[in-house]
């Protein structure tokens, strides 16, 4: 077993250390940004629900059947949502929901099915509830994306720590190399 050169070690101690607290860091961050990132989306659900009560509310009172809201850039990564009335049927939705209700339970807030993450709001006033949707595949690349993105400079960045220090540590160590050559 060849016995490594103590400049050798130091490197790679220096940099064990340098990787571990990234690690560390990282995990925390991604956990930090999971967070925020999921109490944001949530809250924007609950944010557009409320809208949603409030202005549907005059509109349902002259509807006859169900309507449907077509807006133009609305694709299946988009928000959805659905007006049900009294007896759980679906009176107002928008283009890319379903014609029946995104869930059975109607009870106040989040609801997690397969396909989404629902915001059910409470009764208002009206004897109308609104759901609110955000499809399982956008909210979790949505999450991925804010933790991977930080992420990628610190891979990045590793190789040029070790680059770094390297011939800093080596460059410290020349004299004592240089006495022992003499």
């Amino acid at each position: 077993m060849k016995s490594w050169k103590l400049s050798t070690r130091i490197v790679s101690s220096v940099m064990t250390v340098v990787i571990l607290g990234i690690v560390f860091l990282s995990i925390a961050v991604a956990g930090f940004t999971r967070y925020e990132i999921t109490e944001r989306l949530d809250n924007s659900l609950q944010e557009v629900s409320e809208r949603l009560q409030t202005m549907v509310a005059g509109r349902l009172r002259s509807l006859r059947s169900t309507s449907i809201a077509w807006l133009p850039e609305a694709g299946p990564r988009t928000l959805a949502y659905q007006v049900l009335n009294d007896a759980g049927e679906v009176v107002l939705r928008s283009q890319n929901a379903p014609t029946n209700p995104f869930v059975i339970d109607r009870k106040t807030g989040f609801i997690t099915t397969p396909q989404f993450w629902v915001y059910v709001a409470a009764a208002g006033s009206q004897t109308y509830q609104v759901f609110v949707v955000v499809p399982m595949s956008h909210r979790g690349g949505a999450i991925r994306r804010a933790v991977l993105i930080p992420l990628a400079p610190i891979l990045i960045f590793l190789p040029v720590i070790r680059w770094l220090v390297r011939p800093i540590v080596y460059r410290a160590f020349r004299p004592l190399v240089q006495l022992h050559d003499a």
